[in-house]
């Protein structure tokens, strides 16, 4: 996929106004095509770190399986790995990739580098639909492209795809990888209440949405969502009254968050009884900083060193000239 598709599907707009201003570039902020052709023809680095940022991530549901038995040793390390997909592959797994016969089972088509992570791209066939094309109805089955990221220290497999689909992307990678015998995971990313409200004091964000699992009363659950004039369910009187003690099913959450180079949004995320998923299209700084404030919150006694894989000081350097 050319650098320009990239930036056109998968960059948010700001960002791109961000550097089509920082950089003085000759673009209108209003067409999404220009700034994404101008930034790739003229500052094409530039463009190559936007796309390392945003392509892999978007608005995705994020949720990270540590590996606690059944995978050996030799895996954790990175160049294990490598080699292994280049063999059973051969090495256009790293470059064009490969273009296997589709079905509706995950099947590996690329893999790429990132710092010392690695991410696999999946590709699979969804459910059929009907079109109308050239006067006749005809069925087609709409080509999904999703993506798990491989962690080696601890090894983890962080799944980018809908949270019902967690089992299918761990079988799909461990077959990638030849492993047959039973796996023990630990989903890091499933919050409890507790670890919820937690994760939401260090981000600094703010409840717009919850829905709760009743424990007395004719309602299985309830779902409210805040008026535009309450900043905060969770402060306010009359929703701590009526839900204080009662389990959380899902919470949708709002926090502000500013890139490195200097494109600042508001972050939509949603936690729910299975996990973490963003309604905003992130990039990977905001999954790497909410990822560290959710160990930092379940291994509090451990030293969690940050596993960037992107190369931000480039983008920093690049853009703030």
């Amino acid at each position: 996929m050319a650098l320009k598709d990239i930036l056109i599907m998968e960059v948010p707009s700001g960002a791109l106004k961000q550097i089509i201003s920082e950089r003085e570039l000759d673009a209108r902020k209003n067409s999404i095509d220009e700034m994404a052709e101008e930034i790739s023809d003229k500052v094409p680095d530039v463009g190559q770190a936007l796309a390392d940022q945003f392509q892999f991530a978007g608005a995705t549901a994020v949720n990270i399986h540590v590996m606690m038995s059944g995978i050996p040793a030799e895996w954790h390390n990175k160049d294990f790995f490598r080699d292994h997909l280049i063999q059973k592959y051969g090495s256009t797994i790293f470059t064009r990739g490969i273009r296997p016969q589709l079905n509706e089972k995950p099947q590996l088509i690329r893999a790429y580098e990132l710092g010392n992570k690695m991410v696999l791209a999946f590709s699979l066939l969804g459910s059929p639909r009907r079109f109308l094309e050239d006067f006749e109805i005809v069925v087609r089955s709409p080509q999904i492209l999703e993506y798990v990221v491989i962690h080696f220290s601890p090894f983890a497999f962080e799944i980018r795809a809908s949270q019902s689909q967690n089992e299918v992307f761990k079988q799909a990678v461990l077959q990638v990888m030849d492993i047959q015998g039973e796996v023990i995971w630990d989903k890091i990313t499933k919050l409890n209440d507790l670890q919820a409200n937690e994760l939401a004091r260090r981000l600094g964000a703010k409840l717009r949405a919850a829905k709760h699992k009743m424990t007395e009363g004719v309602y299985a659950t309830k779902e409210v969502t805040a008026n535009t004039q309450v900043e905060d369910l969770e402060q306010t009187e009359e929703y701590k009254k009526e839900f204080t003690g009662t389990p959380m099913k899902k919470k949708t959450l709002v926090f502000r968050f500013k890139y490195s180079f200097g494109f600042e949004e508001d972050i939509s995320y949603v936690i729910t009884d299975e996990g973490l998923w963003f309604r905003t299209k992130v990039g990977e700084e905001v999954i790497e900083h909410v990822l560290h404030e959710i160990l930092l919150i379940k291994f509090p006694q451990t030293d969690v060193e940050s596993d960037q894989g992107l190369d931000e000081e480039e983008l920093v350097v690049e853009t703030s000239e």
